[in-house]
């Protein structure tokens, strides 16, 4: 653990001890007090229900150094305490980084750094009551934009991603008992893109591959996807994006391997009807790492939707919906004992904002989260579902 946080740390390094250099600089602070009560605040099939207060920070700086390289940092602290939960005070962190840099005329740098010690999601775990189950993740990419021409460039990327568990005995292997879910993970992707219509149509092909490891001899799994995509604007207030490929994968449990090679789909869609209105849309289909701990991987089916629209020039409404299919395959589980499965999670949430005056708003939250699953022949997955309603206080300078 002692090494990965080198390697946090000196990712980090490489933008923000150069911010010192920056000849402009645009720092944004914001800070919102919320008050809230949750009727599950651990997620689980047993409820536990408790008032809490937090309060999160935003702090935001764009660093430009020159005409050919600038900076982003982004830092947000998360600090709550609940009363009826334990421990009863927990802080989480994100802390984001990137450096954009023009090698050449046609060759462009960057390097991003995210680091996060977060809760685990909504999806995750068997029905074992995990409470209070913290990580830490890091994820540092590179990439290389090669302009060929006027209307053609090369990708390349590659990045390295971890994930340390606080609970030992969920994330580190125990002879083949339990454990395992710290995970390392490499990823590289290689790309063509090409400009049919300036600023209008931009068709891409290229792969990318995957390599995920979880801690012991638990296994993981190894995928390459071969990608066919568009980037278009059909309008300006309308634009969207396709990716359609195939993975190679396998996925390696306790003793063995299997193909488990299928389709990939990634879309998205942006939408401004009007100066107040704007929607969002996203869907996806893939292999990817599993959210539970008893299966290697998954197959994934995500669509989300969100839009926000100011009713005045003081009061703006926003609300999201997202949904998730997990598919567990028998064969992608550690445990041979372990059946088929199928996993839905699902979240709706609203907000509505008022602004008192140009610094301060009044907001009111409400989130709706509930997760049903279906196993042949029972397994350990469990169904539950929890609402969740703030009242905050937001700042910004």
């Amino acid at each position: 653990m002692t090494k990965r946080t080198l390697q946090v740390l000196i990712a980090l390094a490489l933008v923000t001890g150069t911010s010192f250099g920056a000849v402009e600089r645009v720092v944004k602070f914001q800070n919102n007090l919320r008050v809230g009560y949750d009727d599950n605040i651990y997620s689980s099939p047993d409820k536990v229900e408790s008032v809490y207060i937090a309060d999160i920070i935003n702090l935001s700086a764009k660093l430009n150094f020159s005409t050919r390289t600038d900076a982003l940092l982004y830092w947000e602290p998360e600090f709550r305490y609940r009363f009826d939960a334990e421990p009863k005070f927990i802080t989480y962190q994100t802390l984001y980084a990137r450096l954009n840099h023009a090698l050449s005329q046609r060759v462009f740098l960057t390097i991003s750094d995210r680091f996060r010690y977060q809760q685990k999601e909504g999806q995750s775990g068997p029905a074992l009551d995990d409470f209070n189950q913290n990580y830490i993740e890091n994820d540092l990419m590179g990439a290389l934009d090669i302009a060929l021409d006027e209307k053609s460039f090369i990708g390349v990327g590659a990045g390295y991603e971890f994930r340390i568990w606080d609970d030992s005995d969920y994330g580190e292997w125990n002879n083949g008992t339990g454990g395992g879910n710290n995970y390392d993970k490499v990823k590289g992707d290689l790309s063509y893109n090409r400009d049919l219509k300036p600023n209008k149509t931009t068709v891409m092909g290229g792969l990318n591959g995957n390599t995920l490891t979880y801690d012991g001899s638990r296994g993981g799994y190894d995928t390459i996807a071969l990608l066919v995509g568009v980037d278009q604007n059909f309008t300006p207030t309308l634009n969207g994006f396709g990716r359609v490929g195939y993975q190679f994968s396998s996925i390696d449990t306790v003793g063995t391997s299997d193909d488990t090679s299928a389709p990939y789909l990634q879309a998205g869609l942006e939408a401004q009807p009007s100066a107040r209105t704007s929607i969002t849309g996203s869907l996806g289909y893939s292999l990817s790492r599993s959210d539970n701990t008893v299966y290697n991987a998954q197959d994934r089916f995500n669509v989300g939707v969100g839009a926000s629209h100011d009713i005045t020039a003081k009061i703006s409404l926003s609300g999201s919906f997202s949904y998730i299919f997990s598919n567990y395959d028998s064969k992608y589980a550690n445990n041979p004992a372990a059946p088929d499965a199928k996993d839905n999670y699902f979240t709706l949430g609203a907000r509505g904002s008022y602004q008192v005056n140009r610094n301060n708003f009044v907001e009111l939250g409400y989130l709706f989260r509930t997760r049903s699953v279906s196993a042949d022949g029972g397994g350990s997955l469990s169904d539950w579902d929890g609402n969740r309603v703030d009242l905050s206080w937001r700042l910004r300078l």
